[in-house]
């Protein structure tokens, strides 16, 4: 490409032409890379399907698990009993009615969020949370994607969806979510 003399690096700069066709194929493969490399289903199975919307309580929009979230240890090393536990003891928090105030409710269940649900959790006025108390067994829905999970959990107030995901500091809730089915 380069004539003559002219070291390659210079071919782009012969031209207004050329140096907009350079950057724009430079700039196509770095966000094609990004793409491929930052999807949220690179390499995993998808949703079951009929899975509900994501929400912080029943009337908080949808939202996606936190991307600051450390990378997740291979499936192998992945423990779910963990990840049950993380979720039982949020939802113990979540739908702690006694806690006395605001602050306190808030302190309980965000100590098991992530930072994106955390802050999704000051917006939630504790005393319309549907539930009081766990009413059954924890059972996990989802556990396709390593990393990430989905716990069902019965309430007083009906079924919850626990979304969790796996960091090097262990599980946290990033959503919760009316209505689960458990996988037998």
């Amino acid at each position: 490409m380069g004539t003559g003399n002219q070291p390659l690096w210079q071919w782009p700069l012969h031209s207004p032409r050329r140096l907009l066709a350079t950057l724009t194929i430079a700039v196509a493969v770095v966000v094609g890379l990004s793409l491929m490399l930052n999807s949220p289903d690179r390499g995993q199975s998808e949703a079951a399907p009929g899975a509900p919307a994501a929400s912080a309580s029943p009337s908080t929009p949808a939202t996606p698990p936190p991307s600051s979230a450390a990378p997740a240890p291979s499936p192998s090393t992945t423990d779910y009993g963990q990840a049950i536990e993380t979720a039982k003891a949020f939802v113990k928090a979540w739908a702690n009615q006694r806690a006395g105030s605001e602050q306190a409710w808030y302190a309980g269940a965000a100590q098991f969020a992530t930072d994106e649900l955390a802050r999704k959790l000051t917006t939630v006025d504790f005393r319309n949370v549907p539930a009081n108390r766990i009413v059954g067994k924890l059972r996990l829905t989802d556990t396709g994607a390593a990393g990430r999970t989905e716990v069902a959990v019965p309430t007083d107030g009906g079924m919850v969806s626990v979304v969790l995901v796996e960091s090097t500091a262990g599980w946290a809730v990033a959503d919760i979510q009316p209505g689960a089915q458990a996988v037998e």
